[in-house]
């Protein structure tokens, strides 16, 4: 590059539109097309291993976007699975929330039991249902796959592509970044959820392109990033793929450590907002482009889930439309294990500026919904720091209008 404003851009980048008719595209009946032609066909990214530690945990995972409930299992053979959370017998839930660890799953309603692998293993009653196969009868499935340390799903009766395809390039190059399945690289430090009356598109856009920083930011973390060489924080790498997008944000040589940082980080690692880390144990994925003044990677996991990338920490954000004005918006943020209370303290601090920082990244989001309701304009403008916004609307296009 020539000059830390200059960015890098990979992909397909031609046919964009910087104009989009967004007003249109979170109307209720667009909304519904959404649901069966993207959603439905794509796979969505759910949980983490971290969360299924042995044979036998579960969680539970509430999804409006399907009116359904999924319960996501590690069956005693060490496999993950996902089923739809509801017992044959008269379709009660089968477990009504959260998470935990259990040999069987038992319906409060009348007693009929499942393994953690989803077999039906447990009738009462039994002579009453006659010569039905019973014992046949399971969990009605839904397609499930891991990637590192992550949990995805499918709801297509057949995915029209394996998760190694669905995540393209990026599927080989993360290698011992989040560790493994069974290993973990890092600890879960906090997460959240809101719910906001916007459509679920202007949750994954506000977290997508870094033009609103400095303006966004100015009271939380004012200077993490671009510095006088890069003053509009122009993204030195920005990479769009068959559906996802990967950008990232320039780090501030010029930032002043503040008190709080120099206390909470002076016994740990550094974390969020402070970036003057060693990175030469990142994978390819991390940093693509190896520059120098790199703060963290954006990625949009097509449709609606958002990762920041560090190096020795990583956030997620899940955007689940309940309809086409509220959206669920969740946060988890994970760290390196912390050993000490040096690195607990290091670890409290992270999470809380990440909170403030989540908050005003959100903020927008229902003031935007309603103006963009009100008639008053019929498309939105994008420049080319908002590229990543003009492929997310590319690629939803594209999907809406298969048949």
């Amino acid at each position: 590059m020539n000059s830390p404003t200059d960015t890098r851009y990979l992909g397909n980048t031609g046919g964009l539109d910087p104009l989009v008719p967004l007003p249109a595209i979170i109307e209720p009946a667009h909304y519904e097309r959404e649901v069966e032609r993207i959603f439905r066909q794509s796979w969505l990214l759910v949980g983490n291993t971290y969360d299924l530690p042995l044979p036998g945990s579960y969680l539970v995972l509430d999804m409006p976007t399907f009116n359904t409930s999924l319960l996501i299992t590690r069956g005693h053979d060490n496999q993950i699975r996902a089923f739809h959370n509801i017992c044959i017998h008269r379709g009660n839930k089968l477990v009504r929330s959260g998470s935990g660890s259990r040999k069987t799953h038992s319906c409060g309603f009348h007693g009929w039991t499942y393994s953690a692998e989803g077999k039906l293993i447990g009738v009462t009653d039994r002579p009453m249902f006659g010569d039905m196969e019973l014992e046949k009868m399971s969990l009605p499935q839904v397609h499930c796959e891991t990637w590192h340390t992550h949990i995805f799903v499918n709801f297509a009766a057949q995915p029209s592509e394996t998760l190694t395809e669905w995540l393209d390039v990026m599927a080989p190059q993360y290698d011992g970044y989040f560790g493994t399945p069974d290993k973990n690289n890092f600890e879960k430090v906090n997460s959240f959820q809101v719910v906001t009356n916007g459509n679920w598109h202007l949750g994954v856009n506000a977290f997508t392109e870094g033009y609103h920083t400095m303006f966004i930011h100015r009271n939380t973390v004012p200077d993490y990033q671009g510095g006088r060489s890069n003053p509009m924080r122009h993204r030195p790498h920005m990479e769009l793929m068959k559906r996802h997008s990967r950008y990232s944000a320039p780090s501030n040589p010029d930032h002043r450590i503040t008190p709080a940082e120099d206390v909470c980080y002076r016994f740990g690692r550094k974390l969020f907002p402070e970036f003057r880390v060693d990175g030469s144990h990142l994978p390819k994925g991390v940093n693509p482009s190896k520059v120098d003044q790199w703060a963290f990677d954006v990625i949009e996991l097509f449709p609606n889930h958002v990762m920041l990338t560090g190096a020795h920490w990583h956030m997620h954000m899940w955007f689940w439309p309940i309809d086409a004005g509220r959206t669920i918006i969740r946060m988890d943020n994970y760290a390196y294990p912390a050993k000490n209370a040096g690195e607990k303290l290091g670890h409290s601090y992270f999470a809380a500026r990440g909170r403030e920082v989540f908050r005003e990244d959100i903020n927008t989001i229902e003031a935007t919904q309603t103006m963009l309701r009100s008639g008053g304009i019929d498309k939105i403008i994008l420049s080319r720091q908002e590229m990543a916004l003009q492929h997310h609307f590319r690629v939803a296009q594209q999907m809406v209008a298969q048949s």
